[in-house]
């Protein structure tokens, strides 16, 4: 049995994969290391496993978890950054840079859509990169993800016990009458008109519609995005990995 996880900075997704197709998907915390550990075991225990997974966790972590994984699984592999793979190059000059994450995701939006494809990722950042129909990663921009955004309130006294877990659905006028509603309505004009105009720029410059998708936890709650051409996919990292563990 083949497991992919995608180990970001606040979540760990798992999901079994066949044939290039992710199932079975189950979200962890961070900090519940040893709920992932358990459930290893469990799914593990009648059939031999291998994992393939991404993180963007540093050395302490990872040694961490490879320190539980390790009597588990029968072949480990982590997927990293480079400069190119499957035909699709690497805009950074020190690729090891882009998340690793992100680099499934525009692998995967190149192999999958062999198209022009603007791909933003809603987790704790709000990640935003854009991969041409010829596999060139154009680069990308970095936003605050919704409990980010939040704590930037934090020393403000009034607003200490302000919480805003994703972006509110809020009614289309934009001044408010209510602290939290105001705070909400900021976070979602700096996330949709900084998307919007990012894929109106992309679409200026290219021949036909650009492809956005929208991944991540937060993917099905960010409103007013103006793409024509548009795919919700939560799960597109597991989906991206799925598909580059066949090539590995």
């Amino acid at each position: 049995m083949k497991i992919i996880a995608d180990i970001g900075n606040s979540q760990i997704k798992i999901a079994t994969a066949e044939n290039q197709q992710i199932n079975k998907v189950n979200t962890f915390l961070l900090k519940d290391i040893s709920l992932v550990e358990k459930y290893f075991i469990k799914i593990c225990k009648k059939e031999k496993c291998s994992l393939f997974y991404s993180s963007v966790l540093g050395t302490d972590f990872e040694r961490e978890f490879r320190s539980i994984v390790k009597n588990i699984f029968r072949k480990i592999i982590r997927f990293k950054s480079s400069q190119s793979f499957l035909s699709v190059k690497n805009s950074y000059s020190a690729p090891s840079k882009l998340g690793s994450d992100r680099w499934a995701q525009i692998i995967g939006a190149y192999k999958i859509y062999k198209d022009d494809v603007m791909i933003v990722s809603c987790g704790s950042a709000v990640s935003v990169d854009h991969v041409t129909s010829k596999g060139v990663h154009k680069g990308g921009l970095l936003l605050s993800g919704a409990d980010r955004y939040i704590k930037c309130f934090s020393d403000i006294h009034n607003l200490k016990g302000i919480k805003l877990s994703q972006p509110k659905r809020l009614k289309s006028n934009t001044l408010k009458n209510s602290t939290i509603d105001q705070i909400a309505m900021g976070y979602k004009l700096m996330l949709t008109s900084s998307i919007n105009k990012i894929y109106s720029d992309l679409n200026t410059k290219s021949k036909k519609k650009v492809l956005l998708i929208l991944s991540g936890s937060y993917a099905e709650n960010i409103p007013d995005i103006i793409a024509t051409k548009k795919i919700i996919e939560p799960y597109f990292v597991l989906k991206s990995l799925a598909l580059i563990e066949n090539y590995m």
